[in-house]
């Protein structure tokens, strides 16, 4: 496999300013010829125009959505150190970071194709788009008060929903917010989209898993445009306005994630989650 010898660092301030932060850079900085470091306070115009080989999230699973739509952009893989709580993405563990970076500088790792999601937001005479690893989410803020959207799929109408709004996750974003409303983990592997409901108003609005070359179409009801807004992984909120088309399918490449040998995406779900399991 590739050897990285040019890394990206991407991290928060809060993180660079930690100790084990510092040390990790120090460290990287003996073993490859470049080590660049950005934070998530700066514009991705800032990072310098070298061709790096890989880019290193440090922080939590927030950091690593940001540093993975930069390398999805660049075409590089990503590699997630976790300095945070969870870390389903940024699995790496700091505790024991030196001997596992050594073993991915040299070659020895795995790649991890990720499905990314992208959205584009038809409003007025503007037209929006921007990707998503985890999910692209049509919800209320301000008053609470319930969305009423129409949901097609491939154009055929599947759904008329009056709820919080409606997650539309990728397989990797099933054990993120979609996992919290009900949607079953899935394979990151899997060919699919998961469409999930937001406290539904009824009892039949429950979760559908279509294939990943399906396109979704979500029309929100005039009455709900001033009480809506449309969200990338929780970022980048965008009030709908009139017209409200929301379309949503698969991105055109996928992104990859950066493993060590040893990982297995079965066992970190059965710690992240605390599942009982006895041999």
């Amino acid at each position: 496999m590739k050897k990285f010898k040019k890394i990206l660092i991407y991290t928060s301030s809060s993180f660079l300013g930690k100790k084990e932060t510092k040390g990790v850079i120090k460290y990287l900085s003996k073993k490859c010829s470049c080590v660049d470091v950005h934070t998530l306070e700066l514009e991705n115009n800032d990072i310098k125009t070298i061709k790096y080989d890989l880019v290193l999230s440090i922080g939590g699973d927030g950091v690593f959505i940001a540093a993975s739509k930069y390398a999805y952009k660049k075409s590089i893989p990503v590699l997630g150190l976790n300095f945070g709580r969870l870390g389903f993405l940024a699995d790496l563990d700091k505790k024991h970071f030196q001997s596992k970076i050594l073993e991915v500088l040299d070659g020895n790792y795995t790649i991890d194709k990720r499905t990314m999601l992208m959205g584009t937001v038809s409003s007025e005479n503007t037209v929006h788009k921007s990707i998503a690893l985890n999910d692209i989410v049509v919800n209320n803020f301000g008053k609470l008060k319930m969305i009423e959207m129409d949901i097609y799929v491939n154009q055929n109408l599947i759904n008329k929903q009056r709820s919080d709004g409606v997650i539309v996750a990728s397989p990797t974003g099933s054990t993120a917010y979609a996992m919290s409303n009900g949607c079953p983990i899935v394979s990151p592997q899997s060919n699919v989209i998961c469409i999930v409901p937001i406290a539904p108003h009824s009892y039949g609005q429950r979760s559908v898993i279509i294939n990943n070359t399906d396109t979704i179409t979500i029309k929100v009801n005039k009455k709900s445009i001033g009480n809506s807004q449309v969200t990338f992984d929780g970022a980048n909120n965008l009030t709908i306005k009139n017209p409200n088309d929301i379309f949503i399918k698969k991105a055109s490449r996928q992104l990859q994630i950066i493993h060590p040998c040893d990982y297995d995406y079965f066992n970190v779900l059965s710690k992240k989650l605390r599942y009982d399991i006895k041999s």
